[in-house]
């Protein structure tokens, strides 16, 4: 689970049910437990839990998953699926799917649909076992680096085109992207080295540049204009956790609208509150309609209970969820009409929290730094780093500096999450940089980030290392075995450039299950190109490492993944010390066109599926080839034959839908069997492909 403000344990049974045959296929199993039939819908309300009801096939299923002692993150409230909350899917078992295969043109092409049937015995290839009752680290999303690269590339696109590479990573038609990452001062991929105080001996940082003048010509704007994407592909969803009046909780309420008694409920927005036909609450209607009229049934006290168009009460929970799910009259299912601004109200729960109406999506930006401004340094420059990077009296006005920079981007609307203490800390690279080794690193945290950050920015994460995964258990032991580091630090960061280490990411997860470790930077550096290339092109095989990264750090607990840079031009630059790189988009600003690589289809086997929120799964490949072995010497970064067989990995959405990544590196087909408890299908893996399943059933069954 992650860690974070209001992360409380919960116990809670999620009961899924498929099969209209359900009832009588477990009537003889609730007789023996002593539970009868017709008990067990309001049994499965009042444990909070959800139902799913549907035919598969001409059989019926019955699930049971139990969720124990899970952490509930920002990100979980996010999705507003609380465990109270009554879903109903009509099309269990039935799994979409999702290609993307070379030479065939398929790129995240939808396939025909397929169907689970009750498990079978399967001889001659390998089986993809997802155990959905296991669940593990909670998603937190996917993106890239918003670099001034990127932002000087996208500055000179037609606005047609700008719109359409914002669209294609972070809309809604797009790769759905939810997070990124942004240096403080220059980086190789800048026009140039640049800080915000360039005045040597400014402990005081007086001459600060609190206008950002440098990043508001192209690298603030391009992220602002990511963020709102994010917002307008969210649906306005509804939570009953906050505890002010701001806009997102104001209401206007109708009464009467559809006669006496009837009433319609419109957000600050200006769309209407609507019930769907699970039970879902959403405001999302630009006028009313039948989804959006409440029954209003007004109590002695002043407070209302709302019937949904479901027939349904509006319920809200202690851990913020609402539904449309009370079967009557309960202390949830009541709200005090508190008065707001210009003839608004809130409406306040029960446990005293108001309901809002926010987007379900946001993004998230990771802040690095590459290196602090040439004075502060031990070598006078800001290109590489002398042992010791920052001279004795710098290090509090450089952690001052930082809380600085994070202050006025989050004035000027960058939504900053996260704060890693610095990129690569273990590299004097021949462009800006700052050597700090884990002791160091772990004693500026203690000293002055750390109470610098939290005074400033509580709800800020801290993230160590930020570097190549093979040094990733040395700087989090350094920083965890110190109670007076450890008491700041949030997570860990890590790059690919060193090899798979897989086993490390999955050390780390197991030794610190609360740290949220996130992957941070990867890409192909021009040393990684076929022999010939002067300028970026697509190759099919960075698509496939990609994928292949993702699945080994995911399942050794990662929370996401962020690619490097968003965009580059054709050169994979601009960069000023001559670092080109390749890019999941690259544009032509001489044609104004864009050229999608095939990275950029295989994050979307990810970031489309594995939406913020979901939890992942335990993933195994049975009868196949050995595949990663731990501990094994890498090889070059992003490098998937195929040697080692199919690769899997898989999480269980909010929605309840299970999500499958099958990838295959190999140059022949492979037949296999997708198995999720009691049910299973056979499908092929087509030869150097990726395939995502999006299975429609219960995330677990019942033996």
């Amino acid at each position: 689970g992650a860690r974070g403000g209001g992360d409380a344990g919960f116990d809670a049974e999620a009961a899924l049910l498929l099969g209209g045959g359900c009832k009588a296929a477990r009537q003889g199993r609730l007789a023996r437990a002593g539970v009868e039939p017709a008990e067990t819908a309001s049994r499965l309300l009042r444990v909070g839990s959800f139902a799913v009801g549907a035919a598969v096939a001409g059989f019926a299923v019955c699930a049971v998953v139990r969720w124990n002692s899970v952490r509930r993150s920002d990100v979980a409230e996010e999705n507003h699926l609380g465990s109270s909350s009554l879903v109903v899917l009509n099309d269990g078992g039935r799994v979409e799917f999702v290609r993307s295969a070379q030479g065939t043109g398929e790129k995240l092409a939808k396939q025909p649909d397929l169907l689970l049937s009750p498990d079978f015995e399967f001889r001659g290839g390998p089986v993809v076992d997802v155990d959905t009752q296991r669940l593990d680290q909670e998603i937190v999303g996917f993106g890239g680096a918003f670099t001034d690269a990127a932002a000087a590339t996208f500055a000179k696109l037609k606005p047609d085109l700008q719109e359409e590479v914002i669209e294609q990573y972070f809309g809604a038609s797009g790769l759905g992207y939810t997070m990124g990452r942004v240096h403080i001062n220059s980086c190789d991929f800048s026009e140039e080295s640049y800080t915000f105080d360039d005045v040597p001996g400014d402990l005081g940082l007086r001459h600060f540049d609190h206008n950002l003048t440098h990043d508001k010509k192209a690298l603030l704007p391009m992220i602002l204009r990511a963020s709102k994407k994010v917002k307008e592909s969210s649906v306005m969803a509804m939570r009953a956790n906050s505890d002010k009046i701001g806009d997102y909780e104001r209401v206007k309420l109708f009464e009467a609208i559809r006669g006496p008694g009837t009433m319609a409920i419109m957000s600050f927005s200006g769309f209407y509150w609507s019930v769907g036909k699970d039970g879902s609450l959403e405001a999302k209607e630009p006028k009313p309609t039948n989804s959006t009229i409440f029954k209003a049934i007004w109590h002695e006290d002043g407070s209302v209970s709302l019937k949904g168009a479901n027939g349904k009460y509006l319920v809200a929970s202690a851990d913020g969820s609402v539904s449309a799910s009370g079967s009557a009259v309960t202390p949830q299912a009541r709200f005090t009409r508190d008065p707001a601004p210009s003839g608004t109200f809130a409406l306040r729960a029960a446990h005293g929290s108001y309901v809002s109406a926010g987007p379900s999506r946001r993004l998230r930006l990771l802040a690095s730094p590459w290196s602090p401004p040439a004075w502060m340094k031990s070598s006078g420059k800001m290109e590489s780093s002398s042992r010791q990077c920052l001279k004795e009296e710098a290090w509090l006005p450089w952690a001052k500096y930082i809380g600085t920079w994070i202050a006025d981007y989050q004035e000027a609307g960058a939504p900053i999450w996260a704060l890693s203490v610095q990129n690569e800390p273990s590299n004097p690279a021949p462009w800006e940089a700052c050597v700090l080794s884990p002791q160091e690193e772990a004693n500026f945290i203690k000293n002055q980030l750390g109470p610098t950050i939290k005074s400033q920015h509580p709800e800020l994460k801290l993230f160590v290392f930020d570097d190549s995964k093979h040094m990733l258990w040395e700087y989090v032991n350094a920083a965890m075995a110190d109670p007076d580091v450890s008491q700041y630090v949030d997570g860990a960061a890590f790059h690919w450039y060193s090899g798979d280490f897989f086993d490390r990411v999955a050390t780390t997860h197991r030794e610190h299950p609360h740290l949220l470790l996130l992957p941070s930077e990867a890409t192909y550096e021009r040393r990684m190109w076929q022999q010939g290339h002067v300028e970026t092109y697509s190759d099919w095989r960075f698509g496939e490492g990609y994928a292949h990264d993702i699945i080994g750090d995911l399942n050794g607990g990662a929370i996401g993944w962020i690619d490097w840079n968003l965009l580059l031009d054709k050169a994979g630059g601009p960069n000023h010390v001559g670092n080109v790189c390749d890019a999941a988009i690259v544009a032509d600003a001489k044609e104004q066109k864009i050229h999608l690589h095939p990275q950029y289809h295989y994050i979307g086997h990810f970031s489309k599926y594995f939406v913020s929120g979901s939890r992942h799964l335990t993933t195994t490949i049975k009868g196949g080839k050995d595949g990663y072995k731990p501990g094994s010497k890498p090889g070059p970064y992003g490098i998937c034959t195929g040697a080692g067989g199919l690769e899997s990995t898989s999480a269980l959405r909010p929605d309840g839908k299970v999500a499958v990544v099958v990838l295959n590196c190999a140059d022949e087909d492979i037949e296999f069997k997708l198995r999720l408890g009691k049910y299973a299908l056979k499908t092929m893996a087509s030869r150097r492909s990726i395939a995502t399943f999006l299975v429609h059933q219960p995330a677990g069954n019942v033996p």
